[in-house]
């Protein structure tokens, strides 16, 4: 069960039930609509497969709208052929055949003599030498400019705000369709973000934002940015325009350092597969840059134009579940955050509830969320094993999809034992599993976490003072039936009978000679053994070597 999570854009290639199905099986955590490239129909469509598959699977898969946000643009320059070394000038109108008119004008006034300007992904460059009623600039390269192309001013603060119409339409969709997750581009401050949250609750939503830090001016405000959002998006694409590109693997590990400083949750996306668009297998560079992702602690990898557009979006996802449980069957030790923004208690019982399952070998950790902050608690600790969260309703479980190692469950009560109950259907916990507890106990059952047990799944049947490691088996009485022998009777000589079985359960204590014995043969036992159920002939039990718990 991979930690890490996938996230996958849905497009022409993956825009139907059956081939999202096949990529949910396979890993997909949450489904990204990218509103550049749709139409507002689309979200009521994708979130009608989202919800079947969940049916069917008993999954969590989580949806995403990423808005794009408002984009400085040039206007009419298709075969427009820039000189290096000669003088251009960026317009509100077409003054000469040298003009170069932008889309929102009123964001000149912004730019200073000296700034470099870029345009077409950084294939076009230019210094600026004055700011008057326009830019006087002078071109460094020579270069065609394209239609519409996206303009870049790094380092320069440019306020465009945050949202346009069009976003404005796809957030009330969003909102309408209950959506799990809006991602908002060229995020520069806090005050985008806050913005962003004032508007979604306007409109009566809930959604978790996800920062895409994307230009150098969101860089420089990293930290201030981390600490209002609910995730932050690694979107190397523009950086890779903002930034010289051998700057971007530094700057990754940076922003998901900063990150994870605070537990917010990042994601590393652009260009990961990008050769999957068209070929059935990604390249050796591409599967080491998901494993350095995956290294750099981030939580979640995202497949853009892979799954978008690409031909094999299954296998996509398919390869990149591959490389996630290989690097993670190698390495799973990573940090915990050094600071936390929230309840100091209910964080330090996470650090806790690590620590207690990696003393006692847990097979997971257990915790119960009204508004997911345990679960993002447990998840920024990165305990190395899964973490199952109980919560009251499906719109949080989809919200914990991008979390690191949650995995979700839905709870119908309040009920301990019914939890439990829901937790072994939805992910078929077996018997004997030691799970580290963590929760309210004893004023709450959701929220307020600030204790932390050890249980081990099953029936309780008693408890005892264990010795050597856990064991399982049928139990006897007779010592003909089984490979557990249950003695009633209290025993002090050494009896060598014991050497045939795999275990033995005494009810009374036993004496040195006896526990010596035991110790040197390895023998795993219990002694002064409570029962509370007595097992009968023949009947499987679960010893728990930590506890001394026996449960069938």
């Amino acid at each position: 069960m991979g930690e890490t999570k996938i996230i996958a854009t849905v497009g022409p290639s993956s825009m139907n039930e059956k081939v999202l199905k096949k990529m949910s099986k396979n890993g997909l955590s949450v489904v990204r609509v990218n509103t550049a490239h749709a139409n507002l129909d689309d979200v009521q469509k994708i979130k009608k497969f989202v919800y079947s598959i969940n049916m069917e699977f008993n999954s969590h898969v989580g949806i995403m709208l990423d808005l794009k946000g408002p984009e400085l643009r040039t206007i009419d320059t298709e075969n427009f052929q820039v000189k290096s070394n000669v003088i251009y000038y960026l317009t509100n109108k077409k003054i000469n055949d040298s003009s170069i008119v932008i889309n929102k004008p009123e964001v000149l006034k912004f730019i200073k003599k000296n700034d470099i300007v870029l345009m077409s992904d950084g294939k076009v460059s230019f210094k600026v030498l004055e700011n008057n009623d326009h830019l006087k600039m002078v071109a460094l390269n020579d270069a065609m400019l394209r239609n519409h192309a996206r303009i870049n001013i790094p380092g320069r603060y440019v306020d465009l705000g945050i949202l346009t119409e069009k976003d404005i339409e796809f957030l009330k969709e969003g909102i309408r369709n209950d959506v799990d997750f809006f991602a908002l581009s060229f995020v520069q401050s806090s005050e985008n973000v806050k913005n962003l949250r004032k508007e979604i609750m306007e409109h009566g939503g809930n959604q978790s934002i996800i920062s895409k830090i994307e230009t150098k001016t969101g860089l420089e405000n990293l930290e201030s940015i981390v600490k209002v959002s609910d995730a932050i998006m690694v979107a190397r694409g523009d950086l890779g325009v903002e930034l010289p590109l051998e700057e971007i693997g530094i700057v990754q590990k940076n922003i998901i350092k900063v990150s994870h400083k605070y537990g917010v949750p990042t994601i590393v996306a652009t260009q990961m597969l990008e050769s999957m668009v068209n070929e059935s297998s990604p390249t050796r560079a591409e599967i080491s840059d998901v494993t350095n992702a995956i290294l750099d602690n981030a939580d979640a990898v995202m497949l853009s134009e892979e799954t978008a557009i690409g031909k094999y979006p299954d296998l996509a996802v398919i390869n990149m579940k591959k490389i996630i449980d290989y690097v993670e069957s190698k390495i799973m030790d990573f940090p915990e955050p050094d600071e936390f923004l929230g309840n100091r208690i209910a964080f330090s019982i996470a650090k806790a509830s690590k620590a207690i399952a990696k003393e006692i070998d847990a097979d997971g950790i257990l915790g119960f969320t009204n508004h997911g902050n345990t679960a993002k608690m447990l998840s920024a600790v990165r305990p190395g094993i899964p973490i199952y969260i109980g919560v009251k309703n499906e719109s949080l479980s989809r919200k914990l999809s991008i979390y690191r190692g949650i995995n979700a469950f839905i709870l119908n009560d309040n009920n301990f034992e019914n939890a439990l109950e829901s937790l072994k259907k939805s992910y078929s916990i077996k018997k004997g599993s030691r799970l580290v507890v963590a929760s309210g106990s004893p004023y709450f059952f959701l929220g307020g976490t600030n204790s932390v047990s050890a249980i081990t799944i099953g029936e309780f049947l008693g408890r005892g003072y264990p010795v050597g490691k856990s064991f399982s088996g049928k139990i006897t009485k007779s010592g003909k039936n089984g490979n557990i022998l249950l003695v009633n009777k209290r025993i002090i000589d050494v009896d060598k009978k014991f050497l045939k079985y795999k275990g033995i359960i005494f009810i009374e204590d036993v004496s040195p000679q006896i526990m010596d014995f035991l110790e040197t043969n390895k023998i795993s036992a219990l002694y002064n053994t409570k029962l509370y159920k007595v097992p009968e002939e023949g009947e499987i039990v679960y010893i728990d070597g930590y506890t001394g718990t026996m449960i069938r």
